[in-house]
């Protein structure tokens, strides 16, 4: 037995390194863990400072955040199986050394190559390409080698357009000395927004959120919902998605909130009656639940405020009820497979009260209240979040402070600090690669060419755009992180859903919704992987259940399209009548999906209650009559069926004849 433990804990562990992405980690000698911890938290310690100081340019900024990404990556990510999985070598130091001169040049050198705007130098050349190579390597030990494969392509196409068939990807070149000036020497490619948005704002919710739970936060998000719920039937599987939902508000990755609540979740479920994989299954589908919701959402979030100019406060709030749907969808999943599977409330010994909980940890609710109240009164998400860490800071500080237990406090922010350092390296190596790709889709002009492309192939039929943005966004998540899947298309694909009369925000947030099925969706679901690993179950098998339980992801960006569920045009009666015929959908939506409403169901019931949820989501009358009467007609139909006796009970009931 303990040798099964063993090795799925070995398996988990394979598994959660490849998490969105990612390579074996090394496991530091104790000299090198102090050096390599030291560094994360000075450069947790540096993007939080940036958020108030004016001590840096943004051209200092920049350039600063991609040389300790880069460096830390080197530290932290062997090159091989074959490197040194306890130090770095001298392969890693000297690639080290590369990325501080190539990027040093850059801060030292930056106002004279702008002057020069173009005319670049053989040195701005030559720490061009070394800059390009060591931030394309650093990409490639920290997921894989698709994304910096996608970047290098894009310079190579840069560099050939003459040699590309047709109008829609042929162009006329450029020298490869413009393509340097263009993505080292000035503030676009490597250095150009992607970079900016990282640095505001999607690094700094990384480090918050890692201060948060080391001081305690993630476990009472956890064991709130767990009190809350184990009373009801199929209670963990519910507190699973309400503690995901929770978790995901200082989370903003799938990954992390699986492992981080599943730990605690899978197991109640595992014991309740959920079989393995579907305890696994439902885990991961409301965990990448978090990725939607408010305040932190994922980080193409961020990215998609700075592309649109759109206040991050008013994208969270749009986003809100949507993630609020998607979560009711699982829910309801959870409440009806518990029904089919005879599924019972935890008992009373093994869940806790809620008040004892609440009264424990209530303190945790402040910084997420500041979080939205900051937010929605109009100052930027990088001011919310340095809010939001400065007050639950204070508040961890006097905790520590009436227990005597100073020293517990520095401790745990460094360790924090340090933690969150080390957590935002996958989405940080990303930066340069994908800076890289907009950059050059951008000079190219590929990016206005590819709309013309998909409507050229679609028609101008909005739903088939999406369906084929739906599958780009499942290849694409197959090699890279759900961040780089959305930014891709966002310059790409949304643009032409734009020009199809598509409003922007809605094209964007579709985008975004459809590249987080990667986490949920075979044959690479890393979410689903690490609910897996926890659960002791097949991860294929387990990421069929994950994506049965998040099946209504693949419909809700159609009702970003179709109908006014993100108030667009502000709140008004035909919003309140979406939300409501949309929350209603998902009930028989969620039946037809698990095999059971009032009863068992049979093929043909399931898939009229399915088609009839899906048909609620295009707003005409003469969709919507149909798919009323499909739904109505399977309900009566169930309650005909449960109130009719069956022909065993017949049987038993009628009076027995005497000898």
């Amino acid at each position: 037995m303990a040798g099964t433990n063993a090795g799925a804990l070995s398996v988990f562990l394979r598994l959660l390194e490849k998490s969105e992405g990612t390579r074996r980690t090394r496991q530091f000698t104790s000299g090198w863990n102090v050096t390599y911890r030291l560094i994360a938290a000075f450069y947790s310690v540096f993007l939080i400072a940036s958020v108030v100081s004016n001590l840096w340019s943004t051209s200092t900024l920049r350039a600063t955040f991609i040389l300790l990404v880069t460096s830390m990556v080197f530290l932290r990510f062997p090159a091989n199986r074959h490197s040194p999985q306890d130090r770095p070598s001298v392969m890693d130091l000297g690639l080290i050394l590369a990325a501080a001169l190539a990027l040093g040049n850059f801060i030292v050198e930056y106002e004279e190559m702008a002057w020069r705007s173009g005319d670049t130098t053989t040195r701005d050349i030559v720490f061009g390409v070394l800059a390009i190579a060591v931030i394309l390597e650093a990409c490639r030990r920290a997921m894989s080698a698709i994304l910096p494969t996608l970047a290098l392509l894009a310079l190579i196409y840069a560099l050939l357009g003459p040699y590309f068939p047709g109008e829609l990807f042929g162009h006329a070149g450029y020298s490869a000395s413009l393509i340097i000036s263009d993505t080292y020497a000035s503030m676009n490619g490597i250095f150009g927004f992607v970079a900016y948005v990282f640095i505001a704002f999607v690094m700094l919710f990384v480090i918050m959120g890692a201060i948060f739970e080391r001081f305690g936060a993630g476990a009472f998000f956890i064991e709130l919902p767990l009190a809350l719920l184990g009373r009801f039937r199929g209670g963990p599987a519910k507190a699973a998605v309400m503690a995901s939902c929770f978790f995901g508000m200082i989370s903003g990755s799938a990954t992390a909130n699986t492992v981080a609540t599943g730990t605690f979740t899978i197991p109640l479920m595992k014991r309740s009656g959920y079989r393995p994989h579907v305890a696994g299954g439902i885990e991961a589908a409301a965990s990448t639940g978090g990725m939607f919701m408010p305040p932190v959402m994922g980080a193409g979030v961020f990215l998609m405020a700075e592309m649109l100019r759109i206040p991050y406060g008013q994208i969270m709030l749009v986003a809100l009820v949507p993630a609020l749907l998607y979560f009711f969808a699982v829910l309801s999943m959870t409440h009806f497979e518990a029904l089919k599977n005879g599924v019972e409330a935890t008992p009373p010994e093994q869940r806790k009260q809620v008040w004892p909980v609440l009264k424990s940890g209530w303190y945790y609710i402040v910084p997420i209240a500041i979080l939205f109240g900051v937010l929605f009164s109009g100052a930027t998400a990088s001011k919310a979040a340095f809010d939001a860490i400065v007050a639950f800071l204070v508040l961890m500080a006097i905790r520590h402070l009436l227990t005597w237990d100073i020293k517990g406090f520095f401790v745990a922010l460094f360790d924090a600090l340090a933690e969150g350092g080390d957590k935002s390296l996958i989405v940080g190596s990303t930066a340069g690669p994908v800076g890289i790709i907009v950059g050059m889709a951008l000079l190219t002009g590929l990016a206005f060419k590819f709309s013309a492309l998909l409507l050229t192939y679609t028609f101008g039929m909005v739903w088939v755009a999406l369906l084929i943005i739906l599958v780009a966004t499942f290849i694409l998540g197959m090699g890279m992180t759900v961040t780089a899947d959305y930014l891709i298309l966002a310059v790409l694909a949304a643009p032409a859903l734009g020009e199809m009369g598509v409003p922007l925000l809605a094209a964007h947030l579709a985008v975004f919704w459809f590249s987080q099925s990667s986490n949920v969706t075979p044959p690479v679901c890393m979410a689903a992987f690490a609910g897996a690993g926890i659960a002791q179950s097949n991860p294929y098998s387990t990421g069929f259940q994950a994506m049965r339980f998040s099946s209504f992801l693949y419909i809700m960006p159609f009702m970003f399209v179709y109908t006014p569920i993100l108030m667009l045009d502000g709140f008004n009666w035909s919003v309140a009548y979406t939300w409501a015929v949309m929350f209603f959908a998902a009930v028989p939506f969620a039946a037809g999906v698990s095999g059971y409403y009032f009863g068992h169901l049979g093929a043909p019931a399931r898939v009229l209650l399915i088609a009839g949820a899906v048909m609620l989501v295009f707003p005409n009358w003469y969709v919507d009559l149909p798919a009323l009467a499909m739904i109505v007609g399977v309900t009566a139909y169930q309650f005909w069926s449960r109130s009719r006796p069956t022909p065993e009970a017949s049987v038993a009931d009628a009076p027995t004849s005497r000898a």
